[in-house]
């Protein structure tokens, strides 16, 4: 059975999940300059993510999704909940046409690590298996953008064109066999959701 949300409700699931990225934007900020509970390199703690040395995972990480789940699950007890770090470890969450919140507490967690400032805290929610609400906050450069389904995308000044420029985007690189174009010279700044928002706010093209 799906699950009818009307866009009073979806303005205030919006709202929540942008007080929520701020609320742990200050965590952000002390794990990327290595100071307050990261001052050190153990409470820092940057390990390889399932053996992948191209990925890794930080405490911050486990944190930030750690808050935001425990914040989301007191205010929404009966929605899911899928996070990119707890996920890896426990293999793929089903979703379903239930409320799902999904994060991403530091996408871009290499240029966390190596103190490059295009990372950010993702938090989307589906409903009824689609995306109906998005936050991407980067706190180092205090920037946010957020979206709702049939409302448009705010905190950019290319609103017009993003959806378009992003449906592009997936065409290229679309697997040949699923009738994208397979591509795989683009350049990217190693977080998806920073490559969204400078497309967003007119720093980047999408040729």
């Amino acid at each position: 059975m799906s699950t009818r949300v009307d866009a009073k409700e979806l303005r205030g699931l919006l709202d929540t999940a942008v007080a929520l990225a701020k609320e742990v934007g200050p965590a952000f900020k002390d794990g990327f300059w290595r100071k307050g509970q990261f001052a050190s390199a153990t409470d820092f703690a940057a390990e390889r993510k399932l053996g992948n040395a191209a990925d890794c995972v930080t405490a911050v990480d486990c944190h930030i999704e750690k808050v935001l789940f425990s914040r989301l699950r007191s205010i929404y007890p009966h929605h899911k909940f899928v996070g990119k770090e707890t996920t890896a470890e426990a293999g793929e969450v089903p979703i379903t046409n239930d409320p799902a919140w999904i994060v991403d507490p530091v996408d871009g967690t290499n240029n966390f690590v190596h103190h490059h400032h295009f990372a950010s805290i993702s938090i989307g929610l589906a409903i009824n298996k689609e995306p109906v609400v998005g936050v991407i906050y980067l706190p180092i450069l205090d920037e946010l953008y957020t979206g709702v389904r049939g409302q448009g995308e705010h905190g950019s000044s290319r609103d017009e064109t993003v959806g378009s420029r992003m449906r592009s985007l997936t065409r290229l690189l679309l697997n040949k066999a699923h009738g994208g174009a397979g591509l795989e010279s683009l350049r990217f700044a190693d977080a998806v959701t920073a490559n969204m928002t400078m497309v967003a706010k007119g720093v980047a093209e999408i040729q």
